[in-house]
């Protein structure tokens, strides 16, 4: 295990949620880089290699389906980076829309402190994650 934290771009656009989940991650020990909007998340998946993305797929501009789909195809240090949806919608075919896109896998809105560290544990593996 190493000492440094896992880093997360966190994608979310209603700002109590924002507020919230970084809190939360960071808490864990997780460094956080939070954006409003897909593009913001586009270029910072250009600049930024994470160790994992939430991704909210409700945005105002591009939707997290298609920055998914785009991070999936073009980005040189986030395509295989596990991407996490975050939404209120939990029907089944959203769910596979997501996962057929690139989703890694998925989490049905509010992020809480329970499967957050379930994630952190699953797919944050090279870190210690706080229990």
């Amino acid at each position: 295990m190493t000492s440094k934290k896992p880093s997360i771009l966190l994608v979310e656009d209603n700002k109590l949620v924002r507020k919230i989940s970084i809190i939360l991650l960071e808490h864990l020990q997780c460094e956080v880089d939070a954006v409003t909007t897909g593009s913001l998340a586009l270029e910072h998946a250009e600049k930024i290699r994470y160790d994992l993305i939430f991704m909210d797929i409700g945005l105002p501009d591009v939707d997290g389906l298609s920055v998914i789909r785009h991070i999936r195809a073009h980005s040189k240090l986030n395509k295989g980076v596990p991407i996490i949806t975050l939404t209120a919608n939990s029907d089944k075919l959203y769910i596979q829309e997501s996962f057929d896109v690139g989703a890694t896998d998925f989490l049905v809105k509010p992020l809480n402190d329970y499967m957050s560290r379930l994630i952190l544990q699953k797919y944050a593996t090279d870190y210690e994650v706080v229990i």
